[in-house]
């Protein structure tokens, strides 16, 4: 469908890989499984920063406190488990706040490690102000 609905103006994409800078404070990190190709982004300006996870989560809850469990829409389903583990695993230690689809309204919030392996999802206000 993607390629059906952008043939007509793929001569004018910009193609990023991960590490790639889209403009100056936004970097792409790669988060593949979802999708081929899925990226999400590492995003600072003026000293703070925020993560926008793409599509990495599917659900506030199931996806945060059991990574390793796909959904029917993870293209693979291993790598996308591992990307989850691994992003989970650097915002939880980094304690970088998250933009992320999926979550419940602001979608702000951070990504706290639980003991026996798992995560969960704290909502913050939409101000990150602390």
């Amino acid at each position: 469908m993607f390629r059906t609905n952008t043939k007509s103006v793929a001569d004018k994409f910009t193609l990023i890989n991960p590490g790639d800078d889209v403009v100056p404070g936004i970097r792409a990190v790669e988060a593949y499984g979802h999708t081929p190709g899925h990226l999400t982004f590492h995003i600072q300006s003026e000293g703070k920063e925020i993560f926008f996870w793409s599509d990495c989560a599917h659900h506030h809850v199931a996806s945060l406190a059991r990574p390793d469990w796909y959904c029917v829409f993870d293209i693979e389903q291993d790598k996308a488990a591992a990307t989850r583990r691994r992003i989970f695993d650097m915002l939880a230690k980094d304690k970088l706040a998250v933009i992320g689809y999926h979550m419940p309204f602001t979608a702000i919030g951070y990504v706290e490690a639980l003991n026996g392996g798992g995560y969960r999802w704290l909502a913050h206000s939409f101000q990150l102000n602390e």
